[in-house]
């Protein structure tokens, strides 16, 4: 039996909450401070925030950023204090909310995840113990519990425990998967929503053996896939990150639970509360340039379905000096719509002619069609389908993977010929026809290799092309361009390159485009998708 936060706004077919209307927010800098701080902070903030939000952390310049796009009628004040100050401004104002301190094992790292955990359900801090010492002896706050007394000797013991203790009274509505040696600003939202935190491994598909055995036929995997099984069917989410993507996504989409990258995503349960009007970006409808004997283009950047991505690099992407002088295809998730309204009327708003915003993979979350329950498989691209059309999309990046790719085994995965292509022709009917009703018009696929040939089809009036390739540096893309471009000698030939995000920039894109010279011509990815489907025939690559 799970308890939820009262007081939430959380139908079935949204994966977050919505927080009730903020009435008025003070703001706490705590820029510069030590993750211990910024970890107590964040829970203060949960147990603060639930369900009328009324805290706002800084923790970087980004966050002060998005501030200012605050509606200018809603109260702001500032504590008069930064960094170390700012938390005890904090923990002083919240004194009456909480009722003591829960104290990690800096030896077991992964119990930070544990007593976040707790800490929802009894309204604790997450303290080291050196802040412990502090704490207590300052505000005289009671020991809820320590965790370095139960001499857990391993991260599967520790969350095995928190599943036999903590798992009946959290939320049925979503766990969370956080690096536990790193801060992560979710805490706040997972506290005031009271979700299960852990960090396991999907690769670990064995019990362990030795002095850490003593969890008889449970392995890291099997307990990951136990915690998701608890999880109300249909409509529940994992949230933060993984320890290793392929394998486990491809679990969770078996139980039809969606991945929402968001791990640093900061003031979430904030966001929510915030409601922004979003705008469809204008397009022009320009008709299509004469295909000419050259290599055309089309760079779409990843990571649009991380919801940190969109709050913290996609900001300085977007405030590169080269966008909008070249043409650009930005995966951003439609998620946005529900949990961060503020940052999806900014990019709408301020996107150029050159700036064409697209679905991310794959679609509200991250998952696999080829994992995800076949029932469920209509529904949830008509859920984005729908929020698509809203932000004017035309144009979604599906990924898919076999169980050979999708294992974790690295022997295994050197087998796989498909890479993370939506390749399977029942999948591509099933999801296209969902798709088509809301006016989306292409697909753009997998991740692709270096040298793969660029493949396209069209199916159920939409293009589905299978991008040749990613890359992560301008001589890279360089490489995979040329490439890509001489398997086939005909022309024209077309190209899209799936770009990272975390290391490719638009400036870099203008020198790629520099160096390429003028046989190879940029355009967006619904122009590239529309010259495809007016081509002759169903594949314009073959091996």
């Amino acid at each position: 039996m799970s308890c939820e936060t009262s007081g939430l706004q959380w139908p079935e077919d949204q994966c977050l909450p919505t927080f009730q209307p903020v009435e008025k927010l003070t703001v706490y800098d705590l820029r510069g401070t030590s993750h211990a701080i910024q970890s107590a902070a964040a829970v203060i903030a949960g147990i603060v925030n639930r369900p009328r939000p009324s805290v706002y952390l800084l923790f970087g310049a980004d966050e002060v950023f998005w501030l200012q796009l605050l509606p200018p009628s809603l109260p702001v004040t500032y504590a008069p204090a930064t960094g170390e100050d700012a938390f005890h401004c904090l923990l002083t104002a919240a004194l009456p909310l909480l009722h003591g301190v829960i104290i990690y094992d800096p030896v077991l790292i992964d119990t930070i995840n544990v007593a976040t955990t707790l800490a929802a359900q009894c309204d604790g801090i997450v303290v080291s113990p050196a802040l412990a010492a502090t704490l207590v002896e300052r505000y005289a706050l009671a020991i809820i519990d320590d965790l370095r007394e139960y001499h857990w000797q391993s991260r599967l013991q520790a969350y095995h425990w928190a599943q036999r203790n903590l798992l009946p009274l959290a939320s049925g509505r979503l766990i969370a998967g956080l690096d536990p040696h790193s801060f992560c600003a979710l805490r706040s939202l997972l506290v005031a929503t009271r979700g299960f935190c852990c960090w396991l491994d999907t690769r670990q598909y064995l019990p362990p053996h030795g002095k850490l055995r003593s969890i008889a036929g449970l392995s890291e995997r099997g307990l990951f896939r136990q915690l998701l099984s608890a999880l109300a069917p249909g409509s529940s989410a994992h949230l933060g990150w993984v320890v290793h993507e392929q394998s486990a996504v491809a679990l969770a989409s078996d139980m039809g639970v969606p991945v929402i990258a968001s791990d640093y995503v900061a003031n979430l349960e904030v966001w929510t509360a915030i409601a922004a009007t979003v705008a469809v970006p204008t397009s022009v409808n320009a008709p299509l340039p004469a295909p000419e004997k050259k290599v055309y283009l089309s760079f779409t950047m990843s990571d649009g379905d991380n919801l940190q991505y969109c709050q913290h690099r996609m900001l300085q992407l977007w405030r590169d000096e080269a966008r909008g002088s070249v043409p650009i295809g930005w995966t951003l998730t439609p998620l946005l719509l529900q949990s961060m309204s503020t940052l999806a009327a900014y990019y709408t708003s301020t996107a150029t002619s050159n700036d064409e915003l697209l679905c991310s993979p794959s679609g509200l979350a991250y998952m696999y069609p080829s994992h995800w329950p076949r029932q469920r498989l209509t529904p949830y691209f008509e859920q984005t389908a729908a929020l698509m059309e809203q932000v004017g999309m035309e144009s979604i990046e599906i990924f898919d993977t076999a169980f050979i790719f999708s294992s974790g085994l690295p022997i295994l995965r050197s087998f796989s010929l498909t890479g993370m292509g939506l390749h399977k022709t029942r999948l591509q009917q099933t999801i296209t026809a969902a798709l088509r009703r809301y006016g989306v018009k292409g697909i753009l696929s997998g991740l692709g290799y270096t040298g793969c040939p660029s493949r396209h089809q069209i199916v159920n009036g939409i293009t589905i092309y299978q991008n040749p390739g990613y890359s992560g540096s301008v001589a890279q893309t360089v490489r995979l361009i040329k490439a890509a471009s001489r398997i086939r000698h005909k022309r024209p030939v077309y190209l899209n390159i799936y770009l990272m995000a975390w290391t490719m920039t638009p400036s870099d894109i203008k020198e790629v485009l520099t160096r390429l010279g003028p046989d190879y011509v940029c355009v967006l990815p619904r122009t590239l998708l529309a010259l495809l489907a007016g081509e002759q025939g169903s594949v314009l690559e073959t091996q």
